[in-house]
């Protein structure tokens, strides 16, 4: 009887930014490479979907499925950023990482350019907000704590 009395993980801070922010991840990634998806983003979306799934559902390991997506996600955008910081073999690894990101603001304006408002922010949410609320959200899962048997 006292499951039933347990609050609902959408009630919680980590169920609530899981929701939101694979929520928003799938819409902006539907909105920005609509038709053509890139493996990553397929792969980032199908876990993260899962994990909002958990979530919604109650499922009693949505704690495990957050974290998993949210990891495969950094995982993937670490991938990402490496591999684009790797083609230019003249520079040291942390130059090539500053030349990284001061180019994704030029791909940003072009963005904005090309889709408007909308694509420039798309782009700069999953680019510069995406994986900070992703640590963010890892962080906020693994400190709570799930109610502990009988506590009601």
């Amino acid at each position: 009887m006292s499951e039933y009395s347990q609050r609902h993980p959408v009630a919680s801070a980590p169920g609530a930014l899981a929701l939101a922010t694979w929520s928003i991840y799938v819409l902006c990634a539907v909105f920005l490479y609509y038709p053509d998806f890139l493996a990553s983003v397929l792969i980032a979306g199908f876990f993260g979907l899962v994990a909002c799934a958990a979530v919604i559902f109650n499922i009693k390991y949505w704690r495990a499925a957050v974290v998993l997506a949210s990891s495969v996600y950094l995982l993937l955008y670490a991938i990402r950023v490496i591999r684009m910081t790797t083609m230019t073999t003249d520079l040291a690894f942390l130059s090539a990482l500053s030349f990284y990101y001061s180019a994704s603001w030029h791909v940003a304006i072009g963005m904005f350019q090309e889709k408007s408002m909308a694509g420039g922010l798309t782009h700069a949410f999953l680019e510069y907000v995406m994986p900070a609320l992703i640590v963010a959200l890892i962080g906020v899962t693994l400190i709570s704590r799930p109610p502990k048997p009988g506590a009601g």
